[in-house]
């Protein structure tokens, strides 16, 4: 006797294999091209040492900095809308004055920072033969609230090539500036 048909098929169904093998060359044509086109980010960190001795209100500007031999000799850059002073707390002497510049397509402000480098390597060599028993490693950098980020750093790279790696930054009014550099030989 034969069995009736229930509609099932004794062989089992065949499920078709995944090929991954065009997937995979996908990503092994995609991977290098992303790497290639990856913008890597380097992050700098600057120490900055703590400074004191400029208020906002533009009065008593150097009070603070008169604390020690130290402290009073602690040079300071000193960069305005359109000068470049370097001194320390006693007085402040001229650098250089700014030039505008054309930066893709854009007009900037910026200084002469060769005139700064030799600058700052004359008070470097001068201080460190002055008083040897002072380690002069920190330096001011004193600067208006109008003053281009790119020429603060540029300040710093220079001030940390020549040894001076403990700057510090007070951004202050253009008064308190002025203040700062009342009492020097501009």
């Amino acid at each position: 006797m034969a069995k009736a048909a229930s509609g099932r098929s004794r062989t089992g169904k065949h499920s078709p294999e995944i090929d991954l093998l065009p997937v995979m060359n996908l990503f092994c044509c995609i991977i290098p091209f992303l790497l290639f086109s990856a913008t890597f980010l380097e992050v700098v960190v600057i120490e900055m040492a703590a400074t004191e001795g400029i208020s906002n209100s533009g009065a008593g500007a150097t009070a603070n900095l008169m604390r020690s031999e130290e402290d009073r000799l602690q040079p300071k850059i000193i960069i305005t809308e359109q000068e470049l002073f370097i001194g320390t707390a006693s007085g402040s002497a001229h650098v250089c004055y700014a030039f505008e510049t054309d930066l893709n397509g854009e007009t900037i402000t910026t200084f002469p920072w060769d005139s700064l480098e030799t600058k700052l390597t004359e008070v470097h060599e001068l201080l460190t033969e002055a008083y040897p028993q002072i380690d002069f490693r920190k330096i001011t950098i004193l600067t208006v609230e109008e003053t281009r980020y790119d020429n603060i750093i540029t300040a710093i790279d220079l001030a940390n090539a020549i040894g001076f790696d403990q700057p510090g930054l007070q951004v202050a009014p253009s008064a308190s500036v002025n203040s700062a550099m009342g009492g020097g030989d501009r």
